[in-house]
């Protein structure tokens, strides 16, 4: 990535879990910087959402998304 940069020109929007354990917040909110991104951070979210909460959050937040 850092040889070979991104030129992200599409419209993005990040769902991000604050319990990512695979991704620092730091890394999502440097590209979202960079890449002029929006982010939503779910509290207790995970890299990989799974349970009934983060999958009900997801389906919102899809939803919320689509209807805009």
């Amino acid at each position: 990535m850092r040889e070979h940069p991104v030129d992200w020109n599409v419209p993005t929007d990040i769902l991000y879990g604050s319990a990512d354990n695979l991704t620092s917040v730091d890394t999502i909110m440097d590209f979202a910087q960079a890449h002029h991104v929006s982010i939503t951070v779910m509290e207790n979210g995970e890299h990989w959402f799974h349970t009934e909460e983060q999958m009900q959050f997801l389906d919102n937040w899809l939803k919320n998304k689509l209807d805009s």
